[in-house]
Formats: structure tokens, C-alpha cells, sequence
């Protein structure tokens, strides 16, 4: 199967500085992908380098097998995108936008209308005037002109931006179904961290204009997992630190009543079972685990270079 994206050794130096340095990454249908980073990180400009709205330094983007180089055309037909903020006209209503943008697509795009307006529940604001339109709202409509030539590959910057907390989960629902019913494969860049991990299926973490971490949420939640601490309140910690690290190799942190511990869940039951059995008395027990957003720090201030690439 080809990818719907090809991003291979992607590069971009402004004078003497590499703003973005040999990114590497492939996306195939079907798949979100989430692009994170700090500011400055090289987000928007590997985003504008696949749009065509930068030119590339060195390296190459394949969009469904076409060059962004070379048959840019063809390549950018597969494309919808919302890179920053939506480009719409103000004193129009929401409708009258779609039609104009349906226009240069035409008539399929025209009739698709009604569906995309739906979809993303703007039926009952679709014929106001913009400029009536919440931040939230113009990013409603944005990706419904992204979706008009029914794209392939769909680019999103920040698209909960302005949104509360419902219309967060009506858009995760709708990127979710466009990529399950259509089979579109979707980028989302995004400082939502909470957000990225209940709707991407593969991670991205960029830093210093380098791909630093590329993993499949499945990989991300064992690593998380793997990093899992429980703390168990008893009596006698030390001695039941002393316990397991005879037991089963197990480091462990005392503080105060309570023994912090690396263990992952599926150990926690021979654990609790070994202590009792030593007349150990556990009062309570409390799981930390680490969210995307703490692992996404440590990863970021590590700064090392991962062999993780897929």
C-alpha cells in the first residue's frame, strides 16, 4: 500500500540555521498522526514544506506518490489543510463561503455541502455573517472548507483551539470518523497533549527542527506503563521495602508510611500477595502513572537522540 504521505529527509535552513534537519516520516490511510513540539520547534515550517507553501531546502514530500517538487498539481489535489487560522471572508455568511470555495472544485464539491455542514454542526449557524462567528466557530467551518475536493490527507493546526470542552469531543468524534468512514489520513499539530492522546494513533515529538520520538500510541502507552510507580501504604515500610527487593529485585523509595515502587500492574497482585503472606498490613494502594504530557517533558529534556523511528 502507498502512503498517502512521504516525508523523507526533510530540510529547511533560513542563512546559516537548519530550522527543520532531516525529518523522516510516512503516513498511510486511515492513520492520525499528532505533530508536537515547542514553539520555534519546526512544526509550521515542516507543515508549510508539505503544503508547498515553503520551499524545501533538501529532501522530498510525497503526496499519494506525487512530488510536492515536482507535480505539485497533482500532489496538493489530495491535500486539505488549515495551517494557522482559516483564510475566510468576514462579511460573508458560513454558507456562502463553502460556495465560493465548492466553486473551484466543482459541482461534487457543491453537493457535498449539506453533508460537511452537518458533520461538523454547523447546521444551525451556517447562514449567519462570520463575522458573528466565535474562534471556535471559524474553526467549525475552516475544516469543512478543508474537506470540500474530499481529501485525501487533511492538515490541521491546533483544531480544538477556541473550542470548550463539548465541542473538543465533537471534533475528536468527527476526525475520528473521517478517518475510520473515508479512510483519510489526518495530521493534527497541536499543543494539546490530553487532546492528541484519546485521537491519534502515532505520536510525533519535534525539537530543534528534529524528530527526537515517532511512536504508535500503542508503544506510547506501554512506555508509559513501563514507567508506572505504585504506592502502597503499610506498616512497616522499610521492611517491606527490604521484602521486595530481596523477593523480586525491586527498588523502591520510602516516604513516609508508604513504599513507591516500579511495578506494573499485571505484578501487583503476587506483590500484594507476598507481603500479606510476610504479615505485612497494606491500608491502601494508589497507582502513578504518568500522563503523554509528563512523558512528552521528559522526553523533551532529555534531548537525546531515539533509535524509535518506525
Amino acid at each position: 500500500m502507498i502512503p498517502v504521505l512521504s516525508v523523507n529527509n526533510l530540510t529547511k535552513v533560513y542563512g546559516n540555521k537548519k530550522v527543520v534537519n532531516g525529518v523522516t516520516f510516512s503516513l498511510m490511510p486511515g492513520q492520525i498522526f499528532g505533530f508536537v513540539g515547542p514553539n520555534g520547534a519546526g512544526k509550521s515550517t515542516t507543515i508549510r514544506m508539505i503544503t508547498g507553501l515553503t520551499p524545501i531546502t533538501e529532501g522530498s514530500v510525497r503526496i499519494c506518490g506525487y512530488s510536492v517538487s515536482r507535480s505539485f498539481k497533482q500532489a496538493i489535489a489530495s491535500v486539505g489543510a488549515v495551517v494557522e487560522m482559516p483564510q475566510l471572508y468576514p462579511y460573508l455568511s458560513g454558507m456562502k463561503n463553502l460556495k465560493l470555495f465548492a466553486s473551484f472544485y466543482g459541482k461534487k464539491a457543491l453537493n457535498r455541502i449539506p453533508q460537511i455542514v452537518k458533520l461538523v454542526g454547523m447546521e444551525n449557524r451556517i447562514n449567519d455573517r462570520l463575522s458573528t462567528y466565535s474562534l471556535g466557530m471559524k474553526q467549525r467551518l475552516g475544516i469543512a472548507q478543508a474537506l470540500l475536493n474530499r481529501p485525501k490527507l487533511l492538515i490541521l493546526d491546533e483544531p480544538t483551539n477556541g473550542l470548550d470542552p463539548n465541542g473538543i469531543v465533537e471534533m475528536r468524534n468527527i476526525l475520528k470518523a473521517l478517518a475510520q468512514k473515508e479512510n483519510m489520513a489526518i495530521i493534527i499539530s497541536s499543543h494539546n497533549l490530553a487532546e492528541l492522546e484519546h485521537t491519534c494513533d502515532v505520536i510525533g515529538l519535534i525539537n530543534d527542527g528534529k524528530i527526537i520520538e515517532y511512536k504508535t500510541m500503542k508503544e506510547i502507552s506501554e512506555l508509559v506503563e513501563s514507567k508506572q510507580r505504585v504506592q502502597l501504604m503499610c506498616d512497616f515500610p522499610n521492611y517491606a521495602a527490604l521484602l521486595l527487593k530481596k523477593k523480586y529485585n525491586l527498588p523502591s523509595k520510602i516516604v513516609g508510611n508508604s513504599v513507591v515502587l516500579p511495578l506494573r500492574e499485571s505484578n501487583l497482585a503476587n506483590v500484594i500477595t507476598y507481603l500479606t503472606h510476610k504479615k505485612i498490613k497494606i491500608y491502601s494502594i494508589k497507582k502513578m502513572q504518568k500522563s503523554l504530557e509528563e512523558l512528552y517533558f521528559d522526553l523533551l529534556n532529555s534531548k537525546r537522540p531515539s533509535s524509535s523511528i518506525i
